[in-house]
Protein backbone atom coordinates (compact mmCIF):
# COMPACT_ATOMS: atom_id res chain seq x y z
CA UNK A 1 0.00 0.00 0.00
CA UNK A 2 1.27 3.20 -1.19
CA UNK A 3 1.74 6.50 0.55
CA UNK A 4 -1.23 7.74 -1.13
CA UNK A 5 -3.87 5.13 0.35
CA UNK A 6 -2.51 5.52 3.93
CA UNK A 7 -2.88 9.17 3.53
CA UNK A 8 -6.21 8.44 2.22
CA UNK A 9 -6.99 5.97 5.41
CA UNK A 10 -5.64 8.57 7.63
CA UNK A 11 -7.42 10.99 6.47
CA UNK A 12 -10.51 9.17 7.19
CA UNK A 13 -9.70 8.50 10.73
CA UNK A 14 -9.04 12.56 11.07
CA UNK A 15 -12.18 12.93 9.64
CA UNK A 16 -14.20 10.77 11.96
CA UNK A 17 -12.22 12.05 15.02
CA UNK A 18 -13.64 15.64 14.03
CA UNK A 19 -16.73 14.64 13.24
CA UNK A 20 -17.53 12.61 16.85
CA UNK A 21 -15.68 16.01 18.61
CA UNK A 22 -17.82 18.55 16.68
CA UNK A 23 -21.26 16.60 17.27
CA UNK A 24 -20.69 16.00 21.01
CA UNK A 25 -19.82 20.11 21.63
CA UNK A 26 -22.90 21.12 19.15
CA UNK A 27 -25.22 19.07 20.81
CA UNK A 28 -24.14 19.81 23.93
CA UNK A 29 -24.03 23.63 23.11
CA UNK A 30 -28.45 22.70 22.07
CA UNK A 31 -29.39 23.09 25.79
CA UNK A 32 -26.23 24.26 27.60
CA UNK A 33 -25.47 27.71 26.35
CA UNK A 34 -22.64 27.95 28.88
CA UNK A 35 -20.59 26.43 26.98
CA UNK A 36 -21.52 28.16 23.92
CA UNK A 37 -21.69 31.82 24.78
CA UNK A 38 -18.23 31.17 27.24
CA UNK A 39 -15.11 30.99 25.10
CA UNK A 40 -13.33 29.43 28.11
CA UNK A 41 -15.65 27.07 28.50
CA UNK A 42 -15.88 26.11 25.55
CA UNK A 43 -12.52 25.53 25.23
CA UNK A 44 -12.35 23.57 28.14
CA UNK A 45 -15.36 21.22 26.71
CA UNK A 46 -13.28 20.77 23.54
CA UNK A 47 -9.96 20.25 24.81
CA UNK A 48 -11.13 17.68 27.82
CA UNK A 49 -13.02 15.97 24.81
CA UNK A 50 -9.81 15.80 22.68
CA UNK A 51 -7.32 14.91 25.88
CA UNK A 52 -9.40 12.16 27.14
CA UNK A 53 -10.54 10.60 23.43
CA UNK A 54 -6.35 10.10 22.68
CA UNK A 55 -5.76 8.95 25.84
CA UNK A 56 -8.92 5.76 25.01
CA UNK A 57 -7.45 5.40 21.60
CA UNK A 58 -3.88 4.72 23.44
CA UNK A 59 -6.04 2.24 25.18
CA UNK A 60 -8.23 0.34 22.83
CA UNK A 61 -6.48 1.18 19.51
CA UNK A 62 -6.28 4.30 17.06
CA UNK A 63 -9.22 3.09 14.69
CA UNK A 64 -6.61 0.27 13.35
CA UNK A 65 -7.59 0.28 10.04
CA UNK A 66 -5.94 -2.96 8.54
CA UNK A 67 -5.05 -4.80 11.44
CA UNK A 68 -7.59 -6.02 13.21
CA UNK A 69 -11.16 -7.06 11.58
CA UNK A 70 -13.36 -4.91 10.88
CA UNK A 71 -15.90 -4.96 13.42
CA UNK A 72 -13.40 -5.09 16.51
CA UNK A 73 -12.27 -1.42 14.83
CA UNK A 74 -16.18 -0.61 15.51
CA UNK A 75 -16.70 -1.97 18.49
CA UNK A 76 -13.18 0.16 19.53
CA UNK A 77 -14.15 3.18 17.95
CA UNK A 78 -17.72 3.36 19.24
CA UNK A 79 -16.64 2.56 22.81
CA UNK A 80 -13.32 4.91 22.89
CA UNK A 81 -16.49 7.57 22.04
CA UNK A 82 -19.08 6.90 24.45
CA UNK A 83 -16.52 6.38 27.15
CA UNK A 84 -15.00 10.11 26.12
CA UNK A 85 -18.47 11.46 25.81
CA UNK A 86 -19.16 10.30 29.39
CA UNK A 87 -16.36 11.95 30.85
CA UNK A 88 -16.82 14.86 29.06
CA UNK A 89 -20.66 15.36 29.58
CA UNK A 90 -19.75 14.57 33.56
CA UNK A 91 -17.13 17.32 33.67
CA UNK A 92 -19.63 19.56 31.78
CA UNK A 93 -22.93 18.61 34.37
CA UNK A 94 -20.41 19.94 37.12
CA UNK A 95 -18.43 22.92 35.93
CA UNK A 96 -21.63 24.75 34.19
CA UNK A 97 -24.04 23.67 37.25
CA UNK A 98 -26.32 21.89 35.07
CA UNK A 99 -27.23 19.28 38.24
CA UNK A 100 -29.08 21.72 39.82
CA UNK A 101 -31.87 22.64 37.16
CA UNK A 102 -33.15 19.68 36.79
CA UNK A 103 -35.54 20.51 33.46
CA UNK A 104 -32.20 21.20 31.92
CA UNK A 105 -30.83 18.09 33.17
CA UNK A 106 -33.21 15.87 32.04
CA UNK A 107 -32.76 17.50 28.08
CA UNK A 108 -29.31 17.72 28.54
CA UNK A 109 -29.36 13.62 28.91
CA UNK A 110 -31.61 12.89 26.30
CA UNK A 111 -29.31 15.27 24.08
CA UNK A 112 -26.72 13.40 25.45
CA UNK A 113 -28.54 10.05 24.87
CA UNK A 114 -28.64 11.21 21.09
CA UNK A 115 -25.62 12.15 20.26
CA UNK A 116 -24.32 8.61 21.18
CA UNK A 117 -26.25 7.15 18.92
CA UNK A 118 -25.15 10.10 16.09
CA UNK A 119 -21.87 9.06 16.42
CA UNK A 120 -22.46 5.16 16.98
CA UNK A 121 -23.74 5.80 13.48
CA UNK A 122 -20.81 7.94 12.15
CA UNK A 123 -18.15 5.51 13.73
CA UNK A 124 -19.90 2.38 11.59
CA UNK A 125 -20.37 4.31 8.42
CA UNK A 126 -16.32 5.76 8.33
CA UNK A 127 -14.73 2.85 9.88
CA UNK A 128 -16.35 1.28 7.11
CA UNK A 129 -15.20 3.30 4.18
CA UNK A 130 -11.45 3.26 5.99
CA UNK A 131 -11.81 -0.77 5.31
CA UNK A 132 -13.71 -0.68 1.86
CA UNK A 133 -10.26 2.05 0.96
CA UNK A 134 -7.81 -0.76 2.64
CA UNK A 135 -9.41 -3.22 1.06
CA UNK A 136 -9.23 -1.90 -2.55
CA UNK A 137 -5.58 -0.47 -1.84
CA UNK A 138 -4.39 -3.75 -1.05
CA UNK A 139 -6.16 -5.84 -3.39
CA UNK A 140 -3.42 -6.67 -5.80
CA UNK A 141 -1.04 -7.95 -2.60
CA UNK A 142 -1.02 -11.29 -2.19
CA UNK A 143 0.38 -13.57 0.47
CA UNK A 144 3.01 -16.95 0.25
CA UNK A 145 1.87 -18.72 3.10
CA UNK A 146 5.27 -20.61 3.75
CA UNK A 147 4.65 -23.12 6.92
CA UNK A 148 6.18 -26.65 8.35
CA UNK A 149 3.80 -29.38 7.60
CA UNK A 150 5.74 -31.55 10.28
CA UNK A 151 5.65 -29.28 12.95
CA UNK A 152 2.78 -26.34 12.38
CA UNK A 153 -0.14 -26.68 14.49
CA UNK A 154 -3.00 -28.20 12.55
CA UNK A 155 -5.09 -25.64 13.42
CA UNK A 156 -2.88 -22.52 11.93
CA UNK A 157 -2.52 -24.66 9.24
CA UNK A 158 -5.97 -25.08 8.42
CA UNK A 159 -6.71 -21.48 8.92
CA UNK A 160 -3.58 -20.74 6.29
CA UNK A 161 -5.00 -22.77 4.00
CA UNK A 162 -8.65 -21.40 4.57
CA UNK A 163 -7.30 -18.01 3.93
CA UNK A 164 -5.21 -18.45 0.80
CA UNK A 165 -8.74 -20.42 -0.78
CA UNK A 166 -10.54 -17.20 0.03
CA UNK A 167 -7.90 -15.16 -1.67
CA UNK A 168 -6.71 -15.41 -5.15
CA UNK A 169 -3.44 -14.75 -6.06
CA UNK A 170 -2.47 -16.12 -2.37
CA UNK A 171 -0.43 -19.40 -1.64
CA UNK A 172 0.81 -22.03 0.83
CA UNK A 173 4.10 -23.74 0.30
CA UNK A 174 6.39 -25.94 2.51
CA UNK A 175 9.98 -24.05 3.48
CA UNK A 176 11.57 -27.10 2.11
CA UNK A 177 10.29 -26.48 -1.49
CA UNK A 178 13.52 -25.77 -3.56
CA UNK A 179 11.67 -23.26 -5.49
CA UNK A 180 10.91 -21.32 -2.45
CA UNK A 181 12.86 -18.19 -3.04
CA UNK A 182 11.88 -17.85 -6.27
CA UNK A 183 8.52 -18.28 -5.36
CA UNK A 184 8.75 -15.51 -3.27
CA UNK A 185 9.87 -12.94 -5.16
CA UNK A 186 6.59 -13.24 -7.05
CA UNK A 187 4.36 -11.92 -3.76
CA UNK A 188 4.34 -9.10 -1.68
CA UNK A 189 3.76 -10.68 1.64
CA UNK A 190 5.37 -13.42 3.18
CA UNK A 191 4.04 -15.33 6.12
CA UNK A 192 6.62 -17.78 8.01
CA UNK A 193 4.87 -20.42 10.71
CA UNK A 194 6.52 -22.21 12.36
CA UNK A 195 9.95 -22.66 10.32
CA UNK A 196 13.13 -24.02 12.35
CA UNK A 197 15.14 -21.13 13.60
CA UNK A 198 17.66 -21.09 11.58
CA UNK A 199 15.71 -21.26 8.08
CA UNK A 200 13.29 -18.83 9.22
CA UNK A 201 16.88 -16.30 10.25
CA UNK A 202 17.83 -16.71 6.71
CA UNK A 203 14.44 -15.80 5.10
CA UNK A 204 14.06 -13.06 7.12
CA UNK A 205 16.89 -11.87 5.39
CA UNK A 206 15.81 -12.48 2.49
CA UNK A 207 12.30 -10.89 2.61
CA UNK A 208 13.92 -8.10 4.22
CA UNK A 209 16.21 -7.48 1.30
CA UNK A 210 13.94 -7.26 -1.13
CA UNK A 211 11.52 -5.14 0.55
CA UNK A 212 8.94 -7.80 1.33
CA UNK A 213 6.16 -7.39 4.17
CA UNK A 214 7.14 -10.31 6.13
CA UNK A 215 5.15 -11.60 8.80
CA UNK A 216 6.21 -14.74 11.26
CA UNK A 217 4.84 -17.16 14.18
CA UNK A 218 6.83 -16.18 17.23
CA UNK A 219 9.21 -18.39 19.49
CA UNK A 220 10.38 -18.00 23.25
CA UNK A 221 12.95 -16.04 22.07
CA UNK A 222 11.79 -13.83 19.80
CA UNK A 223 9.34 -12.70 23.24
CA UNK A 224 12.54 -12.27 24.83
CA UNK A 225 14.00 -9.74 22.29
CA UNK A 226 10.88 -7.89 21.64
CA UNK A 227 10.73 -7.09 25.15
CA UNK A 228 14.12 -6.27 25.99
CA UNK A 229 16.11 -2.62 26.40
CA UNK A 230 18.85 -1.80 24.16
CA UNK A 231 22.10 -0.41 25.81
CA UNK A 232 25.44 0.58 24.44
CA UNK A 233 28.37 -1.73 25.57
CA UNK A 234 31.08 0.34 25.56
CA UNK A 235 30.50 1.46 21.40
CA UNK A 236 28.35 -1.55 20.56
CA UNK A 237 24.95 -2.20 20.32
CA UNK A 238 23.78 -5.03 23.00
CA UNK A 239 19.88 -5.99 23.37
CA UNK A 240 18.99 -6.13 27.70
CA UNK A 241 16.36 -9.03 29.49
CA UNK A 242 16.61 -9.15 33.12
CA UNK A 243 13.22 -9.32 34.00
CA UNK A 244 12.58 -13.68 35.30
CA UNK A 245 9.85 -12.49 37.66
CA UNK A 246 8.14 -9.84 39.11
CA UNK A 247 9.96 -7.40 41.60
CA UNK A 248 8.56 -7.23 45.31
CA UNK A 249 7.68 -3.86 44.29
CA UNK A 250 5.77 -4.79 41.22
CA UNK A 251 3.93 -7.40 43.30
CA UNK A 252 2.85 -4.90 46.04
CA UNK A 253 1.55 -2.93 43.62
CA UNK A 254 0.08 -5.36 41.52
CA UNK A 255 -1.96 -7.26 44.66
CA UNK A 256 -3.16 -3.47 46.02
CA UNK A 257 -4.60 -2.84 42.66
CA UNK A 258 -6.44 -6.64 42.62
CA UNK A 259 -8.01 -5.97 45.78
CA UNK A 260 -9.19 -1.94 44.74
CA UNK A 261 -10.33 -3.28 41.40
CA UNK A 262 -12.06 -6.07 42.32
CA UNK A 263 -13.65 -4.36 45.58
CA UNK A 264 -14.82 -1.96 42.80
CA UNK A 265 -15.48 -4.13 40.15
CA UNK A 266 -17.79 -6.62 42.84
CA UNK A 267 -19.81 -3.87 44.27
CA UNK A 268 -20.29 -2.90 40.35
CA UNK A 269 -21.11 -5.75 39.19
CA UNK A 270 -23.38 -7.25 42.23
CA UNK A 271 -26.80 -6.55 40.39
CA UNK A 272 -25.48 -8.88 37.16
CA UNK A 273 -24.01 -11.37 40.12
CA UNK A 274 -27.22 -11.70 41.78
CA UNK A 275 -29.25 -11.54 38.34
CA UNK A 276 -26.94 -14.65 37.24
CA UNK A 277 -27.61 -16.81 40.49
CA UNK A 278 -31.47 -16.28 40.02
CA UNK A 279 -31.27 -17.49 36.23
CA UNK A 280 -29.36 -20.41 37.36
CA UNK A 281 -31.83 -21.39 40.13
CA UNK A 282 -34.45 -20.48 37.72
CA UNK A 283 -33.52 -22.77 34.91
CA UNK A 284 -32.42 -26.39 36.87
CA UNK A 285 -32.68 -25.43 41.06
CA UNK A 286 -29.17 -26.58 40.91
CA UNK A 287 -26.13 -25.38 42.94
CA UNK A 288 -25.34 -21.77 41.84
CA UNK A 289 -21.30 -22.11 42.12
CA UNK A 290 -18.51 -24.44 40.09
CA UNK A 291 -15.16 -25.15 41.77
CA UNK A 292 -12.64 -26.63 40.27
CA UNK A 293 -8.94 -27.44 40.66
CA UNK A 294 -6.50 -24.76 38.81
CA UNK A 295 -3.52 -23.49 38.86
CA UNK A 296 -1.77 -20.25 39.87
CA UNK A 297 1.88 -19.44 40.34
CA UNK A 298 3.95 -21.70 40.47
CA UNK A 299 1.85 -24.42 39.92
CA UNK A 300 0.30 -23.88 43.01
CA UNK A 301 -3.36 -25.69 42.87
CA UNK A 302 -6.75 -23.36 44.43
CA UNK A 303 -10.19 -24.01 44.13
CA UNK A 304 -11.62 -21.65 41.43
CA UNK A 305 -15.26 -20.06 41.32
CA UNK A 306 -17.44 -20.04 38.80
CA UNK A 307 -21.00 -19.80 38.06
CA UNK A 308 -22.47 -23.27 36.84
CA UNK A 309 -23.18 -22.97 33.06
CA UNK A 310 -23.12 -27.07 32.48
CA UNK A 311 -26.11 -29.84 33.70
CA UNK A 312 -25.20 -30.18 37.45
CA UNK A 313 -23.91 -33.92 37.42
CA UNK A 314 -21.50 -33.40 33.99
CA UNK A 315 -20.06 -30.34 34.86
CA UNK A 316 -16.56 -31.95 35.87
CA UNK A 317 -15.96 -33.89 32.33
CA UNK A 318 -14.01 -31.97 30.07
CA UNK A 319 -15.20 -29.63 27.56
CA UNK A 320 -16.12 -30.49 24.06
CA UNK A 321 -16.27 -28.17 20.89
CA UNK A 322 -20.21 -29.36 20.70
CA UNK A 323 -21.72 -29.81 23.92
CA UNK A 324 -25.62 -30.19 24.75
CA UNK A 325 -24.17 -30.28 28.55
CA UNK A 326 -24.55 -26.83 28.73
CA UNK A 327 -27.88 -25.22 30.32
CA UNK A 328 -30.05 -22.34 29.18
CA UNK A 329 -28.90 -20.25 32.10
CA UNK A 330 -25.66 -21.44 30.62
CA UNK A 331 -25.39 -19.99 27.42
CA UNK A 332 -26.56 -16.85 28.06
CA UNK A 333 -23.79 -16.67 30.72
CA UNK A 334 -21.13 -18.07 29.05
CA UNK A 335 -21.88 -15.68 26.14
CA UNK A 336 -21.29 -12.70 28.06
CA UNK A 337 -18.90 -13.84 30.24
CA UNK A 338 -21.12 -13.78 33.50
CA UNK A 339 -19.71 -17.18 34.56
CA UNK A 340 -16.55 -15.47 35.20
CA UNK A 341 -17.73 -12.99 37.57
CA UNK A 342 -17.19 -14.91 41.39
CA UNK A 343 -13.48 -15.04 40.11
CA UNK A 344 -13.53 -11.68 42.10
CA UNK A 345 -13.46 -13.87 45.40
CA UNK A 346 -10.49 -15.47 44.21
CA UNK A 347 -8.54 -12.65 43.48
CA UNK A 348 -9.98 -10.89 46.99
CA UNK A 349 -8.62 -14.40 48.64
CA UNK A 350 -5.06 -13.87 46.82
CA UNK A 351 -5.13 -17.09 44.93
CA UNK A 352 -5.98 -14.98 41.37
CA UNK A 353 -4.65 -11.75 40.19
CA UNK A 354 -7.55 -9.32 38.05
CA UNK A 355 -4.72 -9.53 35.12
CA UNK A 356 -2.88 -12.83 33.89
CA UNK A 357 -2.26 -15.83 32.29
CA UNK A 358 -5.72 -17.95 32.33
CA UNK A 359 -5.83 -20.69 34.92
CA UNK A 360 -5.34 -23.74 33.88
CA UNK A 361 -6.78 -27.53 35.26
CA UNK A 362 -4.05 -29.45 37.05
CA UNK A 363 -5.13 -32.49 34.90
CA UNK A 364 -4.08 -30.51 31.48
CA UNK A 365 -1.20 -28.54 32.81
CA UNK A 366 1.15 -31.46 32.98
CA UNK A 367 -0.09 -32.29 29.61
CA UNK A 368 0.97 -29.13 28.15
CA UNK A 369 4.35 -28.76 29.90
CA UNK A 370 5.14 -32.30 28.38
CA UNK A 371 4.69 -30.65 24.16
CA UNK A 372 6.01 -27.18 25.66
CA UNK A 373 8.80 -27.63 28.26
CA UNK A 374 8.37 -23.52 28.45
CA UNK A 375 4.91 -23.66 29.24
CA UNK A 376 6.26 -23.72 32.87
CA UNK A 377 7.22 -19.61 32.66
CA UNK A 378 3.61 -18.73 32.53
CA UNK A 379 3.33 -19.61 36.75
CA UNK A 380 6.11 -16.88 37.33
CA UNK A 381 2.80 -15.00 38.36
CA UNK A 382 -0.73 -16.02 39.54
CA UNK A 383 -3.33 -16.89 37.34
CA UNK A 384 -5.41 -13.80 35.65
CA UNK A 385 -9.30 -13.01 35.26
CA UNK A 386 -8.06 -11.66 31.92
CA UNK A 387 -4.92 -10.80 30.25
CA UNK A 388 -3.57 -11.33 26.70
CA UNK A 389 -4.49 -14.74 25.65
CA UNK A 390 -8.14 -14.25 26.76
CA UNK A 391 -8.58 -10.96 25.12
CA UNK A 392 -6.63 -11.50 21.96
CA UNK A 393 -7.43 -15.29 21.74
CA UNK A 394 -10.30 -17.27 21.54
CA UNK A 395 -11.20 -20.37 23.90
CA UNK A 396 -9.96 -22.62 21.14
CA UNK A 397 -6.69 -20.45 20.58
CA UNK A 398 -4.30 -23.35 20.28
CA UNK A 399 -1.72 -23.83 23.47
CA UNK A 400 1.35 -22.48 22.27
CA UNK A 401 -0.28 -19.11 21.04
CA UNK A 402 -1.88 -19.10 24.04
CA UNK A 403 1.28 -19.50 26.11
CA UNK A 404 3.20 -16.81 23.82
CA UNK A 405 0.60 -14.08 24.66
CA UNK A 406 1.05 -14.67 28.56
CA UNK A 407 4.86 -14.79 28.09
CA UNK A 408 4.19 -11.35 26.56
CA UNK A 409 2.58 -10.26 28.93
CA UNK A 410 4.65 -11.14 31.84
CA UNK A 411 7.67 -9.83 30.18
CA UNK A 412 6.25 -6.23 29.51
CA UNK A 413 4.61 -6.56 32.88
CA UNK A 414 3.48 -2.84 34.53
CA UNK A 415 0.91 -1.35 36.41
CA UNK A 416 -0.87 0.82 33.52
CA UNK A 417 -0.32 -2.65 30.89
CA UNK A 418 -2.49 -4.39 33.57
CA UNK A 419 -4.96 -1.18 33.56
CA UNK A 420 -4.83 -1.02 29.94
CA UNK A 421 -5.87 -5.24 29.24
CA UNK A 422 -8.52 -4.92 31.85
CA UNK A 423 -10.66 -1.90 30.09
CA UNK A 424 -9.48 -3.75 27.23
CA UNK A 425 -11.69 -6.90 28.25
CA UNK A 426 -14.97 -4.94 27.37
CA UNK A 427 -14.08 -5.60 23.81
CA UNK A 428 -14.20 -9.43 24.65
CA UNK A 429 -17.86 -9.41 25.62
CA UNK A 430 -18.35 -8.30 21.73
CA UNK A 431 -17.09 -10.37 20.21
CA UNK A 432 -18.75 -13.31 18.19
CA UNK A 433 -15.86 -15.60 18.28
CA UNK A 434 -14.94 -15.34 21.90
CA UNK A 435 -16.32 -18.07 23.50
CA UNK A 436 -15.67 -20.00 19.92
CA UNK A 437 -14.42 -23.74 21.03
CA UNK A 438 -16.64 -24.35 24.52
Amino acid sequence: MNDFWRFLIGLVKLTLFVLVAGTFYAFQAIYNPAIRADIKSAAMTIGIFIVVHIMFMAIYGGYDIGKKSKKNVQNSAIIITWLTDLVAFVWICVSTKVVTDWGMFFSCVGMFLFTLVVQGVLALLLIRLGFEIYYYATRNSHTIYVVNRDTDQPKMLDNIKARAAQIPGDKVVSYTDPSLREQIEKFDNVFLSDIPTEQRRKLIEYCYGRGKNILFTPEISDIVEVTSEYRMFGDALIFASAKTELTIAERFLKRAFDIFGASILLILTLPLFLLSALLIKLDDHGKVFFTQLRATKGGKPFKIYKFRTMIESEATKPMQETDNRVTRAGKILRATRLDELPQFLNILGGSMSLVGPRPEQLVYLHGFEGNYPEYEYRLRVKAGLTGFAQIEGKYNTTNKEKLMLDLMYIQSYSLWLDLKLLLQTVLVMLKEDSTEGF
